[in-house]
């Protein structure tokens, strides 16, 4: 009995021993884990104080800005900076670009109308004058005259044309085939029309 009551101590000797080994890592984690915890956010305290003073160092530099745009008459757009469409400098600018362009476009047209009196601004004929109204209808009847001659020659070739018979080659029943005005073979079939022979390959 004493030998079971020994060894029942001894066991509980080192039940209590192993329990209080693995307790006690686990408390020094624990304030590791609050440690760091404390460490980060003292750290992101700080940043945030910092974010701070910067955001209003930047505000006062736009109210800055802002109060010396108001002070010299320009316009601010809705953030509080000020507006450059509206500054003289690009006012100035755009009107001259606009007035070198009108004065271009000017020069161009008097240089037209001063080397051909008959022309308009654009370079089309004025059919006010005699001379341009002449040269405008000229023109159209002589290209149509030039192209009704080309039709009508054509035309003439095709009804002066007599086709060819070529005895190399027959038709599916026997008929002749015969060579069109532009080289395709082909055969009046029994109703009176042609029919094109393929050409082969």
């Amino acid at each position: 009995m004493k030998k079971v009551l020994s060894l029942l101590t001894m066991l509980s000797f080192c039940v209590g021993l192993s329990m209080a080994q693995t307790a006690v890592p686990a408390t020094n984690a624990k304030q590791k884990a609050k440690k760091e915890a404390s460490s980060t956010a003292a750290d992101s305290k700080t940043a945030a104080a910092a974010a701070k003073k910067e955001a209003a160092a930047a505000k006062k530099a736009a109210k800055a800005e802002a109060a010396t745009a108001v002070a010299a008459g320009t316009k601010l757009k809705k953030d509080g900076t000020p507006d450059k469409r509206y500054s003289a400098a690009a006012k100035t600018t755009a009107a001259e670009t606009k007035a070198a362009a009108v004065t271009k476009k000017e020069a161009a047209a008097k240089t037209v109308a001063s080397s051909s009196p008959g022309l308009k601004k654009d370079g089309t004929p004025d059919k006010r004058y005699k001379a341009a109204a002449a040269t405008a209808t000229a023109a159209p009847a002589a290209a149509a005259t030039t192209t009704k001659a080309a039709t009508t020659k054509a035309a003439t070739a095709v009804k002066d044309y007599k086709p060819t018979v070529d005895r190399s080659l027959k038709g599916p029943n026997g008929e002749e085939i015969l060579t069109g005005p532009r080289g395709g073979k082909y055969y009046i079939n029994k109703n009176g029309n042609k029919t094109y022979v393929k050409r082969e390959g």
